[in-house]
């Protein structure tokens, strides 16, 4: 389920994307450096917005430099990384590697089982570091594996199971901010459950696999689809205003109001496309 918490590239200042690109190639960097070459084959996007958002909030140092790497051999990059940084990385291996576990069953993907046992190294040692987080992540994905199993037509049931994954992702610590912090988290989580279950409705549908959109009797799922995503974002947006983000508040910020609602309508753009296609092949 990664993907989904992006930027609008195109409404960012050259200052901020550059900002942007120095934290997600620090996270390149410390999956490098803490983990292994091939973990940074899993990094996403969405790991960069999680470093984003928490280092806006506690303001740790920051290490900043400019390296060269695989990617970019010829140019020096900027690297901005701090200790949030290295918490991303063991976070973003413990879900790329339950993320290709779940490619697997789900859909016997051969390429995602060798990803996955190429990781179980990494995995173990991210699990070891983060225990407590490890086990609860795993129980909330199999709880989700058994809503998902039942068949069950709840939509809030098992995407509120995401959210409660994605609660103890955006919890970094017990403090003053734990309760904003959880229920952004949450509401962040069942966005990304939902938008990933409304982009393969057809898919799915076709392959005889679980989505909960398929399984709800409603006059105009698109519109029911878009409408509780926008309600998920609304209650995100209230949460993210309590805390006080001043550092890369722009970029967050383009994250949420832009960069997100760029991919509901991009979702929905191709679904329509798709829709039409089907409809001239009739």
């Amino acid at each position: 389920m990664f993907g989904y918490v992006t930027i609008d590239k195109m409404e960012l200042k050259f200052k901020e994307y550059y900002s942007y690109k120095g934290y997600y190639c620090g996270l390149c960097m410390s999956l490098k450096n803490k983990y292994s070459n091939l973990s940074r084959m899993t990094l996403n996007y969405d790991m960069t917005f999680l470093i984003l958002l928490l280092s806006s909030l506690y303001e740790p140092t920051n290490k900043t430099y400019n390296s060269r790497c695989i990617a970019h051999p010829s140019k020096k990059q900027l690297i901005i990384r701090n200790d949030i940084t290295d918490y991303a990385a063991s976070i973003n291996i413990i879900l790329s590697y339950y993320n290709l576990k779940d490619n697997w069953d789900d859909e016997k993907d051969i390429k995602s089982l060798v990803m996955a046992r190429l990781l179980k190294k990494e995995f173990t040692t991210a699990s070891s570091e983060l225990l407590t987080k490890s086990v609860k992540i795993s129980e909330k994905i199999k709880n989700i594996a058994l809503l998902e199993k039942e068949n069950t037509n709840d939509i809030d049931r098992v995407s509120n199971e995401f959210g409660h994954l994605m609660e103890e992702i955006i919890l970094y610590k017990i403090d003053v901010w734990e309760n904003t912090l959880r229920k952004l988290g949450f509401f962040l989580g069942k966005y990304i459950y939902l938008l990933d279950a409304y982009e393969d409705m057809e898919k799915d549908k076709k392959n005889n696999s679980y989505n909960p959109f398929n399984n709800i009797n409603v006059q105009n799922i698109d519109e029911y689809a878009k409408e509780i995503l926008m309600l998920n974002l609304s209650f995100l947006s209230e949460q993210l205003e309590k805390l006080p983000l001043v550092q890369d508040k722009t970029i967050i910020d383009n994250i949420l109001y832009s960069g997100i609602l760029m991919k509901i309508k991009e979702t929905s753009v191709d679904k329509n496309k798709k829709e039409k296609v089907d409809e001239r092949s009739i």
